[in-house]
């Protein structure tokens, strides 16, 4: 994938292991009002939208043409929100997982050294928690 991808990378495409996140457009080109600027042979559709969708395909279809696949059960397209190898991607950044975040504010009173590596080691594998 990353032979095939490698012009993708790391401006439109991600690769980790089996996932292939694609990137948004970097802004939603927003006027002085707020409201997203439109397509311009289109004005039904927004221009950040029409962006992704282009880059959504032009992934999808350098991977088709490799002879790849994709997993239509795992395929998640035009997301606002996706949970990524325990981040959650969205277009204002990386965060960690609201799931995991709860498991550390909830963790109970360690009392052994044994329970005290059990926490460091599940907190070393969360990405991003600093």
């Amino acid at each position: 994938m990353l032979f095939i991808l490698q012009d993708e990378i790391p401006n439109v495409a991600h690769i980790f292991i089996d996932d292939l996140p694609i990137k948004g457009p970097k802004s939603q080109y927003l006027d002085l009002a707020g409201k997203p600027e439109t397509h311009p042979s289109n004005p039904g559709i927004r221009r950040f939208i029409w962006e992704h969708a282009v880059d959504v395909h032009r992934v999808m279809h350098r991977v088709r043409h490799s002879g790849a696949t994709f997993s239509p059960t795992k395929t998640q397209i035009c997301r606002p929100e996706v949970i990524m190898v325990g981040q959650k991607c969205m277009p204002e950044g990386r965060l960690p997982d609201d799931e995991k975040v709860a498991k550390i504010l909830n963790w109970p009173i360690l009392k052994t050294p044994q329970e005290a590596r059990r926490f460091h080691g599940f907190v070393w594998h969360c990405p991003h928690l600093d």
